[in-house]
């Protein structure tokens, strides 16, 4: 509770955490010991981490780390944020595409590859996983009719986050695992 209080008190500086140890420490040290393939795979789950983040602290902690609605309230800091942590993303999805097209020399998966990480990491995680939060926690742990939670804190939250996280890195590893095989088993070339 010291922590949340301390937060409260000193702006933004849960933002500062997130930053310091997820898009700081974790790239440098994927980075440092040359685990490229992980880091690329890394920046675009960041989103669903800061997204998931987000909703479960709302509305203490974590408000500027990735504000998903726009409105008048949304602070300079969670604009910066959000575009810090998108162009991350874009980074990460950009380094899998050109490597991909690189080493299978074939500009067509690189360019669906792309696109399947662009689909799951932009919309899905922006738009679908708060709205799954949100759902999931109104319909089952915090009805509307009922004004006490069911469940105490607001753990329940963030694991939702992590769960259908989970499940859109499955569609996403499905998805490029088959687009993969397919295009190229049958030498598809786009471009």
């Amino acid at each position: 509770m010291r922590f949340i209080n301390l937060c409260l008190s000193i702006p933004n500086l849960d933002t500062i955490f997130f930053y310091i140890i997820f898009v700081i420490t974790v790239p440098a040290i994927l980075f440092s010991s040359g685990d490229y393939e992980t880091l690329k795979y890394y920046l675009p789950a960041l989103v669903m981490a800061a997204v998931t983040l987000t909703e479960g602290g709302k509305p203490d902690i974590f408000t500027n780390l990735y504000p998903t609605e726009c409105s008048k309230n949304t602070e300079f800091s969670g604009f910066l944020s959000t575009n810090i942590i998108n162009g991350l993303a874009i980074v990460g999805i950009l380094a899998h595409s050109i490597s991909l097209a690189m080493n299978t020399s074939s500009i067509t998966l690189g360019l669906v590859s792309g696109l399947i990480i662009f689909a799951i990491t932009f919309p899905m995680a922006q738009q679908i996983l708060p709205y799954f939060i949100r759902e999931i926690n109104e319909s089952i742990f915090c009805p509307v009719d009922r004004p006490d939670c069911i469940v105490p804190g607001r753990w329940h939250i963030y694991l939702l986050g992590l769960i259908f996280s989970i499940f859109l890195l499955i569609i996403q590893y499905t998805l490029l695992f088959g687009f993969s095989h397919y295009i190229l088993s049958s030498n598809i070339k786009l471009i």
